[in-house]
């Protein structure tokens, strides 16, 4: 049987009331980080390992393992342990494993209930529920009038010691058990109009595109551009995490399993939806789903004229926030209701360029911009379609689709007028810091706008993840790793992010943590094939590199990426004509289907240094995006020593 108390230090853990005392008086800790505390002190002396603790604490739900880091970190504020300290007084943190409390502690009986009483008095007991609500007034009243009568029965002890001892007994008891009822009482009402009803708040969510009942060929692009636009105000809420819509676009199809999405995106709670035309006004249904259980948390209707697509958005905006977080501040009220514009025909624009971007091909880039110009000719104010603009200008040279003399300073102009209309826009602070990285070359400034996305919105996925690759890029990988990570936990599902993971442990020669990683999403990505392949030349292991990237070249023969690492790895391998033949026909194609720099990269395996350095200009001249890994990427390692390899990055300012 468990302790009633224990005690460590200045300590005292009380089982029974779920607080934790110092030197008497409560220390406010929020229930998960009580229950954290527990578990660590009733298993101390032995590892707990971070699994174990995340099915303890979150036995029903799918839970993040920051969740777990926050709860640690908060309890140590709350115990006093110093981050810097040499040594952990109470917690210590096995690396790659878990946690093991280390205090000596001191296992206390119950000692009665009247120590309850004075407990209550010297430290002001509160009873916490998930945000920390207080015992009722009533409650703590009766029990100060108790702690008094129990001063009087203490000045007439010697009359009538027996039955005032019985009374206090019985009082305490009563006062306990009234206050246990109405604090359940006030939690259960509290909690039965949040979105689970169980009182415990949804923390992270994934809204699926809104799926069209009707034959109507735009609904598909106004379910998918609702989906958006509520993603994009719930995101403005810090206390929920909402997958981006780079990751649910693939859940698309009418046929979609809610609750495999779900489990997919690692999130609590699922959002579907559906819509339906019926006469002049449009039904819109919805339904959050636990994703642990499939149980409906909350569901709800509306309707709406369909020529008003401002009130179905607002409407739903306002249901679903309302169901998730019940006491909004009027801030968040404020930025929950936030148009970018007030005209119906650019917002409808908008919605069809974020619905054909989302297609992720060239053919979508460009019908996106198409539509995010017809947009901004309707609502020449509208920040977000400029936004939108940057975002496919850069994507379309990336993918080396339109010439950078022609794109970049589109993008640049969008990205800007994005910002001088709506300088809180961390998407435009995220393009903008691209073109200042990787075509620009003005490291410092990309830094900052990168950071102030971050600043601006801390659960924007592609922030960390463009933040870490310039963290790597620069040579900080251990803080390119980290970002990257919380990238990957914001956006799960996105290759982007999972390549930026795998990409900063490469640039820290991290070589079989980056295969790992790799191999464990090849089934998702095939293109981890291709991600393996650059771990294992990292390890200068090019058999095994050649077997990978020939992998990916047999799901995707023209892929222009992994082709020329292939080249590379065949010419370390000792198969120069294999390498010869790979570069003749790179050579040939028409620019900017390859890049120099690729061309560059296998004339340095064949140790032609002299024309590695002649197409490296080239990619300078051409501002080429791949110029970005060169101060990390092991494959230049032989042209380190070379003083034209430093006057290279010198003029790309990487040195």
């Amino acid at each position: 049987m468990s302790a009633r108390y224990y005690e460590f230090g200045p300590f005292r853990v009380d089982t029974l009331n779920h607080v934790l005392l110092r030197h008497g008086k409560a220390v406010s800790l929020k229930p998960k980080v009580f229950d954290t505390l527990l578990v660590l002190v009733q298993n101390r002396e032995r590892v707990l390992d971070k699994d174990e603790l995340l099915s303890r604490l979150w036995p029903d739900t799918i839970v993040e393992e920051s969740n777990l880091t926050q709860n640690v970190y908060l309890l140590r504020k709350a115990l006093g342990e110093e981050p810097e300290a040499d040594a952990d007084e109470y917690i210590e943190t096995m690396p790659k494993r878990g946690y093991r409390f280390v205090a000596s502690v001191l296992e206390v009986g119950d000692p009665g209930t009247d120590v309850f009483v004075e407990e209550y008095s010297r430290s002001h007991l509160v009873i916490e529920h998930q945000d920390g609500i207080a015992l009722p007034p009533r409650v703590a009243a009766n029990a100060e009038q108790a702690i008094q009568e129990k001063a009087l029965r203490a000045g007439d002890r010697e009359k009538r010691a027996s039955w005032w001892k019985w009374r206090a007994v019985v009082l305490a008891v009563s006062i306990m058990g009234l206050g246990l009822a109405i604090a359940l009482s006030y939690v259960w009402n509290k909690s039965k109009s949040t979105a689970t009803g169980r009182g415990a708040p949804v923390r992270s969510i994934a809204v699926l595109p809104f799926k069209p009942l009707g034959s109507d060929s735009g609904d598909e692009q106004l379910g998918f551009g609702l989906a958006d636009t509520l993603i994009t105000r719930l995101s403005t809420l810090q206390q929920i995490k909402v997958r981006p819509t780079s990751s649910v676009r693939k859940f698309a199809s009418p046929n979609q399993d809610t609750m495999a999405a779900g489990r997919e995106l690692k999130v609590e709670a699922v959002l579907e939806s559906s819509l339906q035309r019926v006469g002049d006004r449009i039904r819109v249904t919805l339904r959050l789903l636990s994703t642990s259980d499939g149980s409906i948390l909350w569901a709800d209707q509306i309707n709406e004229r369909v020529d008003d697509v401002f009130a179905v958005q607002d409407r739903v905006s306002e249901k679903v926030a309302q169901a998730l977080l019940p006491q909004l501040t009027g801030e968040e009220k404020k930025l929950l209701a936030k148009r970018y514009t007030q005209n119906g025909e650019a917002f409808r624009f908008y919605m069809n360029g974020r619905y054909h971007w989302s297609q992720v091909n060239a053919e979508g880039w460009k019908r996106a911009v198409e539509y995010f110009n017809q947009a901004i000719t309707k609502d020449p104010n509208y920040a977000l379609a400029y936004t939108g603009l940057a975002d496919c200008y850069t994507s379309i040279v990336a993918d080396a689709l339109l010439p950078k003399a022609e794109a970049i300073p589109k993008a640049t102009q969008a990205a800007m007028r994005a910002l001088e209309l709506d300088h809180t826009l961390a998407e435009a602070h995220v393009s903008l810091g691209r073109i200042k990285a990787y075509y620009d070359w003005d490291w410092s400034s990309a830094e900052v706008e990168f950071k102030r996305a971050i600043e601006l919105d801390p659960n924007s996925a592609i922030a960390h993840q463009e933040y870490g690759g310039y963290l790597a890029a620069v040579g900080r990988s251990d803080q390119g790793i980290a970002e990257s990570i919380r990238g990957r936990e914001l956006d799960p599902l996105s290759a982007l992010a999972n390549f930026s993971v795998i990409w900063t442990l490469m640039s820290a020669r991290r070589y079989d943590e980056a295969i790992e990683q790799s191999q464990q999403v090849v089934e998702t990505f095939p293109q981890a094939h291709y991600w393996t392949g650059l771990g294992y030349i990292g390890k200068g292991q090019y058999g095994k590199a050649i077997a990978e990237f020939e992998k990916r070249l047999s799901i995707s023969s023209d892929n222009m990426v992994t082709k020329p690492h292939l080249g590379y790895a065949y010419a370390m391998a000792g198969r120069r004509d294999q390498a010869e033949n790979i570069l003749t026909e790179l050579k040939v194609l028409k620019q900017p289907q390859v890049s120099p720099y690729m061309i560059a990269m296998i004339y340095v395996s064949l140790d032609q240094k002299d024309q590695a350095f002649v197409w490296l200009e080239t990619a300078y001249q051409e501002h080429s995006r791949s110029l970005w890994g060169l101060k990390v990427n092991p494959a230049w390692d032989d042209l380190r020593a070379d003083p034209r390899f430093g006057n290279l990055l010198h003029r790309i300012k990487l040195d």
